[in-house]
């Protein structure tokens, strides 16, 4: 395979910043030497239009140093056969360093740095390890996984699954379409805010923590194996505490469901809730004459 590679290193004063992008390959960051981003970019000539495929680099007057995958005229790859080739950089940054990339069809792996990051990624894989800081990340079709992690957490998904751990997930605001969500914290002050159309939530806690949860589905349920307090459900909503209360859990979703375990505590099977009755169930009795139209009214507000 005929490769084009470039390398170059840009001197930066704390706090160092980093801004890429790129548009099919993969991206690298982790730590370095203190005082310098140094920048690896290989670009695989025949795996598409070398021609409008440009790599530019560059520092800001602040110092920032900004690194793009450009492709000239990208909106004609929908009509014509061209595409961009496939760029794929390595770079080595302070560990104290705030990023900011975003990718498209590439995967994504940051390791070993503590700072502000933003990270977004479609048709791509996100990839974190041993990282701190204001964690941001937003992924459209593409898994995301972390371990090690320290922070406060928002992110956003369409689609993927995440799987994130770490021993200080401060804080998580979290929001999915259909993916599921792992999430394992030993410690941290919350809140933690989920909202889900479909996808599972499962949140690792502390064991010996108390938690005040919230949730509001239409058909999601909680499941856990802690030991429940003042739970109280009605319709679709339900506030329950573990340990007396605490750390703020709150789920809002249609179909998804909140599981809270911890470590090596075993969830028990799911029980169905009393009195707790379908649509269909209380439809069908009143087409067989077993019920009143005013019985399944009253019905129907439990089956809610």
């Amino acid at each position: 395979m005929t490769q084009e590679t470039i390398e170059k290193a840009f001197p930066v004063t704390a706090p160092a910043r980093l801004k890429l992008s790129n548009i099919r390959g993969s991206v690298q960051i982790e730590a370095g030497e203190d005082g310098q981003i140094v920048v690896n970019a290989t670009k695989h000539l025949d795996s598409g239009d070398a021609s409008r495929t440009e790599i530019v680099m560059s520092q800001a007057e602040d110092g920032k140093v900004i690194v793009e995958t450009k492709y000239s005229e990208w909106y004609l790859s929908f009509f014509k056969s061209s595409a961009p080739c496939k760029v794929d950089y390595v770079v080595r940054v302070p560990h104290a360093c705030e990023i900011e990339s975003s990718v498209v069809s590439s995967s994504l792996s940051i390791q070993s740095v503590d700072g502000e990051l933003n990270a977004s990624t479609v048709s791509g894989d996100m990839s974190l390890k041993a990282t701190s800081g204001g964690l941001h990340l937003s992924s459209v079709s593409g898994n995301v996984s972390g371990e090690g992690l320290t922070g406060k957490l928002r992110l956003s998904t369409v689609s993927g699954g995440v799987r994130l751990a770490g021993e200080n997930l401060d804080q998580a605001k979290v929001t999915t379409v259909s993916g599921d969500i792992h999430i394992g914290t030993s410690r941290g002050e919350g809140p933690y805010t989920f909202q889900s159309v479909s996808g599972d939530v499962f949140l690792s806690v502390n064991q010996e923590a108390g938690f005040s949860i919230r949730m509001h589905s239409i058909s999601g349920n909680l499941q856990t194996s802690l030991p429940l307090s003042n739970r109280n459900r009605s319709g679709g909503s339900l506030n329950a505490e573990v340990a007396g209360g605490g750390i703020e859990i709150a789920m809002n979703s249609v179909s998804g469901n909140l599981h809270l375990d911890a470590p090596g505590v075993s969830t028990p099977p799911a029980q169905p809730e009393p009195d707790k009755v379908s649509r269909r169930d209380v439809l069908e009795r009143i087409e067989r004459g077993e019920m009143t139209v005013e019985e399944g009214v009253e019905k129907l507000k439990s089956a809610r």
